[in-house]
């Protein structure tokens, strides 16, 4: 079935099996998993160019590969959006989403430490709640390290509160709006300090890559979830979608299309 209209077609991330190949395909066999890099993946059937997909490994579960596209692709390249190497610090808000999580795996690999920040009270320790003296807390916690990097997803003043951890010459990345608020950073933070803000998207953050490139990122990023795999909150078929939504805040919760 040839689906053209795909962004019509609800779904940023989802895995699939090849049941079948064109004549003049190679890299894939029938039976492959592969995740697909355009939107609409909440389908059962699709028929995309080999260049719109990319193999998963076996060894990834499948409920691991249904979460592969977005999520660990984001904690990747908010890290890479400033240079950090061992002994850095990043700091970030929204603690208790995938990406925070992902984030810290992926830095703890390269030795760069993670202060993660929450804007719940019962947040787990060492996981900081936020508030007006998160700057002293945060660097007691970064013990000695640079904190050069602040990954802001909830925006408003706690995009200030995260900009005023940074050292000289950090940068901020914002990548969501979870307060609903315009960010807010104190201006003499970005003159004195010498601050960049910038944002970020994932699409068109990977606009400029090739699939080969594309590929390599996404086999690393299989190997981290066979390593350290997602929570799963629950599967649920797509014709029960209400459903599915009602129980997304307990956890993350997958769709089946084909239930």
């Amino acid at each position: 079935m040839d689906r053209s209209g795909d962004e019509a077609v609800a779904g940023a991330e989802g895995v699939g099996e090849v049941i079948a190949i064109g004549a003049d395909v190679a890299g894939f066999a029938v039976g492959d998993r592969v995740i697909p890099l355009a939107r609409g993946a909440w389908s059962r059937l699709r028929r995309v160019a080999a260049d719109a997909v990319v193999a998963v490994l076996r060894a990834l579960p499948l409920e691991q590969a249904a979460m592969l596209r977005i999520n660990p692709a984001t904690a990747w390249r908010l890290l890479a959006t400033a240079p950090l190497g061992p002994g850095d610090a990043v700091i970030q808000n929204g603690g208790r989403s995938a990406v925070a999580g992902l984030v810290e795996r992926i830095a703890r690999k390269r030795g760069i430490a993670v202060l993660t920040v929450s804007r719940h009270s019962d947040a787990p320790a060492p996981m900081l709640v936020d508030g007006p003296d998160l700057v002293g807390r945060a660097r007691d916690a970064a013990g000695g390290r640079p904190i050069r990097l602040a990954l802001d997803c909830v925006a408003g003043e706690g995009t200030g509160r995260l900009a005023a951890c940074l050292g000289e010459g950090g940068r901020v990345t914002v990548f969501g709006h979870l307060s609903g608020e315009p960010c807010r950073i104190p201006s003499p933070l970005l003159t004195g300090r010498g601050l960049v803000v910038g944002g970020f998207s994932l699409r068109p953050a990977e606009a400029g890559d090739s699939i080969a490139g594309l590929r390599r990122l996404y086999a690393g990023l299989a190997a981290l979830l066979v390593e350290h795999p997602l929570p799963v909150g629950g599967i649920v078929p797509l014709s029960r979608l209400d459903e599915a939504l009602a129980a997304a805040g307990t956890g993350r919760i997958l769709l089946d299309p084909q239930a």
